[in-house]
């Protein structure tokens, strides 16, 4: 059993008949993470596991059922982190907001292979996968609770909804280019974390520059 850069497990040659869910999820991550996710199909996720080519159909009704079932996986974990994050703060809101802005990027760069299919555009534009979407909007909603503790109190909520979805295009922005190799970040793994941390602190700093009495266009 070999191990990716991804912390994923490879199961080729190693699975022998144990939890086949659990395997065919492990193994979908293990294609995703090595860039070979054009290969995730039941007949070569049974050739991989050794398994008959029916075998993957006893525990998913398809492959877009498989790789949700995977990015809710990543989400429920996305938002255990998010929650950790915001449970350590010491301090008041903005301290909330910039924990909850690093723990984002670095579960992407933690857990990139689930990040990928987590916001694969195929589960919002479908409605055959609503569990995807529910968690989705529960991360968000946590960040748009975080975000309005921030603003001033006669914020409306539209202006919540606006800071929130600027603050995650940022921070999803930051984290996609990270891991997809199109910003480079010199240096060890504590340089990283520092580079992270500046950036959520510049995003704070924008944040508390809104101006409440700008009307949207």
């Amino acid at each position: 059993m070999r191990r990716d850069s991804d912390g994923v497990r490879s199961l080729t040659q190693s699975y022998h008949h144990g939890d086949l869910r659990a395997a065919l999820m492990t193994q979908t991550l293990a294609l995703v993470a090595s860039d070979q996710a054009h290969r995730i199909g039941f007949r070569e996720l049974a050739r991989l596991l050794k398994v008959s080519r029916t075998a993957p159909y006893r525990h998913f009704a398809s492959v877009d059922a498989l790789l949700a079932a995977v990015a809710s996986e990543g989400f429920s974990a996305f938002l255990v982190a998010l929650d950790a994050a915001l449970q350590s703060v010491k301090g008041g809101a903005r301290d909330s907001f910039l924990e909850l802005g690093v723990a984002y990027i670095e579960f992407a760069l933690q857990k990139p292979a689930h990040y990928r299919l987590m916001f694969d555009q195929k589960f919002y534009k479908k409605t055959d996968f609503p569990e995807v979407g529910v968690l989705a909007a529960k991360a968000f909603a946590l960040l748009k609770a975080t975000v309005a503790a921030c603003l001033p109190k006669d914020a409306t909520d539209q202006q919540k909804v606006e800071i929130a979805s600027l603050a995650w295009a940022c921070v999803h922005g930051l984290a996609k280019l990270m891991i997809d190799g199109q910003l480079a970040t010199k240096g060890n793994p504590q340089e990283k974390r520092r580079f992270v941390r500046s950036s959520c602190q510049r995003l704070l700093a924008l944040v508390g520059t809104y101006n409440l009495s700008e009307k949207s266009i």
